[in-house]
């Protein structure tokens, strides 16, 4: 009795362990490369090596890969002469098919002027691009483990997600449950898509830093988080709160907190592929981008005046507006 009780106990551990072999073994193959730095220091490797073990150690933790060990990758770069300066070229991604790796995991750990500046990328092996991407800066006087912690477990939700595995088209509700109003047709800087907030997210408030020049600011489709970062950034030095970008970077919805103003042609595709099409309850009000306005005319040189590129949404008109005005808002993201 007691001998079939124990044959009864072995076999169920037998097969509960061949069970999760089986499982593993069906999990997508995913390999974290060595990071590049753009310095010969060791200082720096030595940190670069440290983001590349927290982002492997917190993929693992996910159990949503089978993620090759450092042997594994050595074996693979010496034995198929695989070229690490350029994974997905044409010749890496048949390489990588042959031993049925699904994802590449690549990074960069650069020092600017003292700070950090790092980026997360995955390349999706049966596209031959980069599917998701994250960067972050870090300052000098920031605590660089929590910030790196926060970008790793950033980067990798982004990747849980999937948003980067669907197509959308223009009118479609968004991950975040916003409408999609541009695609660019291709995955770059970790974005292919902008999503503008859902209805009735629309809020009034002021551009902010009255009289003050905000140097940087782009007018381009794709420069509006930027933009934001850097009027953030000013509005923070002036003392300033409750202006129109710090509102939408402080917004949460439907758990996503990447929220930005857009930038003057940003707004403009909002306009034309949304509000004319009579799609995202926008209002026939004035709608703030997180452009400025830069004048050179003597009178307004004598004035100090910088303005900042708002857009009617009655007749799409875009005019050069006091910084200090209550206009509306529609925050938008980008992925």
């Amino acid at each position: 009795m007691k001998k079939t009780a124990f044959l009864i106990v072995l076999f169920a551990m037998l097969t509960t362990a061949l069970f999760a072999q089986a499982q593993t073994a069906a999990l997508p193959r995913l390999a974290v490369f060595e990071f590049s730095t753009n310095m010969d220091n060791r200082e720096i490797k030595a940190d670069a090596a440290a983001v590349r073990n927290m982002v492997e150690s917190e993929l693992s933790s996910t159990r949503k890969f089978r993620i090759m060990t450092r042997t594994e990758i050595d074996k693979l770069i010496a034995n198929q002469n695989f070229q690490t300066s350029s994974i997905s070229s044409a010749e890496n991604i048949e390489i990588l098919k042959m031993e049925q790796i699904s994802y590449i995991i690549t990074g960069t750990v650069n020092i600017m002027r003292g700070d950090y500046a790092i980026t997360l990328s995955i390349l999706s092996v049966s596209s031959g691009q980069i599917s998701h991407s994250d960067n972050i800066q870090i300052r000098s006087s920031e605590n660089f483990y929590d910030s790196v912690i926060i970008l790793v477990k950033k980067f990798t939700a982004g990747i849980s997600t999937g948003e980067s595995g669907r197509t959308y088209k223009i009118g479609d509700t968004g991950p975040a449950g916003g409408i999609i109003f541009y695609d660019r047709g291709f995955i770059s800087d970790g974005w292919r898509y902008l999503e503008a907030a859902p209805a009735g997210t629309d809020f009034t408030a002021q551009w902010g830093a009255y009289g003050q020049d905000i140097a940087g600011t782009g007018t381009t489709v794709g420069s509006g988080k930027r933009n934001t970062e850097l009027i953030v950034n000013r509005l923070r030095q002036l003392g300033e709160n409750d202006r129109a970008a710090q509102i939408c970077i402080g917004m949460e919805i439907n758990g996503y907190k990447d929220w930005f103003l857009p930038s003057k042609d940003e707004l403009n595709l909002m306009y034309k592929n949304l509000k004319q099409k009579g799609v995202g309850g926008f209002s026939n009000n004035w709608y703030w981008s997180s452009s400025q306005y830069n004048s050179y005319d003597a009178l307004e040189q004598y004035l100090d005046r910088y303005d900042g590129w708002s857009q009617y949404f009655g007749d799409g008109h875009q005019y050069d507006d006091k910084k200090s005005r209550v206009v509306s808002v529609r925050a938008i993201r980008a992925f």
